[in-house]
Parts: structure tokens; C-alpha cells; sequence
């Protein structure tokens, strides 16, 4: 039986347990932040992914990540390479979930930011 949420998805998700680097877009410099974050992916999908770190490195709710993540080892990479925004080899996503785990790590869901999004200032001005 699936649940709820399940059906919501358009997008099928894949285990996708591999390292990867992010980087939090900050607005008010217009630029990518050079506070270089390690994490651990759960899960991937042509919309988003989630992955696990500290909860001292948790991004904000909203926060405009620059993802640096090996996309093209994951069946999905054709979806995620026609629709996601990517910015000098990273994927443009933004926080959309937080969730705390019992071992001192949060889950942080990210929906990729599609080319065909309006783009936030932020956004804009980091393509030009």
C-alpha cells in the first residue's frame, strides 16, 4: 500500500548514499558563500534530494544552495541535467525541509531550482 505522500511525488526517488559538498548562496553578497559543507546523501530524484549532516552545519529553511554532488553515476542524471539550474558544474537547489535525527544529524531536503523558475536577484546575479 502506498502512503500519502508517495502519490504526491512526480518523481521517482533512488538511494543515493554518497558524499557531497554544498555551498549556502548568500543574498545579501549576491555571491556563493566559501564556507564549503561535507554532507552525506540519503536519497535523489530529477527534483531534489536529501541528504544528512551535523546539526551544527544545518542550513536555513529557504537557504539557496550551490550543490556540488556526482549527479552523473545516478540513473536520474538525464532528468536532473534538462531541468535543474547549474551554476559553474553545481546544482542550484533550495532547502525546503529540515527533519532532526536522534544522533546529533538533521536531514535537509532540497528541491532543485528548474531553469524554467522564476529566478530570485540572488539567482540572477550570479549568471551574469
Amino acid at each position: 500500500m502506498m502512503d500519502n505522500q508517495s502519490n504526491k511525488r512526480k518523481f521517482l526517488r533512488v538511494a543515493y548514499d554518497k558524499a557531497l559538498t554544498y555551498e549556502v548562496i548568500d543574498s545579501s553578497k549576491e555571491k556563493i558563500a566559501s564556507n564549503i559543507i561535507t554532507a552525506i546523501s540519503k536519497n535523489l530524484s530529477a527534483s531534489g534530494i536529501l541528504f544528512i549532516t551535523n546539526v551544527t552545519k544545518v542550513p536555513e529553511i529557504t537557504s539557496v544552495l550551490a550543490l556540488d554532488l556526482d549527479y552523473s553515476t545516478a540513473n536520474v542524471c538525464r532528468e536532473i541535467e534538462e531541468q535543474a539550474l547549474v551554476l559553474n558544474d553545481k546544482i542550484i537547489g533550495k532547502v525546503v525541509r529540515i527533519e532532526d535525527n536522534e544522533d546529533n544529524t538533521c536531514g535537509v531536503g532540497v528541491a532543485f531550482i528548474k531553469k524554467s523558475d522564476p529566478l530570485t536577484k540572488d539567482i540572477k546575479d550570479l549568471l551574469k
